[in-house]
């Protein structure tokens, strides 16, 4: 499957800056920008978020980073990512607490989806990229991290 440039899937009204004190917080803002954006549905944030209560935190996949989601509906207008990083650390009660840095994903196809998630999970994993986010403190400059290396 090819890689995808998540670049392409992140508007800048997409990406915020917040001080949150709760995870399911940050999670709910984080979707709440895909539908205010008009990639998902007006009830996506309360998905998400029951989601999370039902399931519990597995969406942690790694220290400091949430990769949250939906299942890939029709009801997602487009495939789209949003990013919300905390300048404060959130518990959710996962191994890899805390979390400062809170992907959403929106799709409406499953290969999309799973492209995204991929290519997401992929660009956690090259040296700094989680450092240089959680570091950041302006949309021109996760853009700069977003098309220096997470594609």
């Amino acid at each position: 499957m090819a890689s995808v440039n998540l670049n392409d899937f992140v508007s800048d009204d997409c990406i915020e800056f917040r001080a949150d004190s709760e995870f399911l917080t940050s999670i709910a803002r984080a979707a709440e920008l895909l539908s205010l954006a008009g990639a998902a549905s007006a009830d996506y944030p309360s998905e998400v978020v029951q989601i999370v209560r039902d399931k519990g935190p597995y969406m942690v996949v790694a220290p400091q980073v949430a990769i949250v989601h939906g299942r890939p509906s029709e009801q997602n207008l487009r495939s789209a990512i949003s990013l919300v990083i905390s300048q404060t650390e959130l518990i959710s009660g996962s191994k890899n607490d805390p979390v400062r840095i809170v992907f959403a994903i929106s799709s409406n196809s499953n290969k999309k989806h799973l492209e995204m998630l991929q290519s997401l999970s992929a660009s956690l994993l090259l040296p700094q990229s989680c450092l240089n986010l959680q570091n950041s403190s302006t949309v021109s400059e996760v853009r700069q991290i977003l098309s220096s290396g997470l594609q």
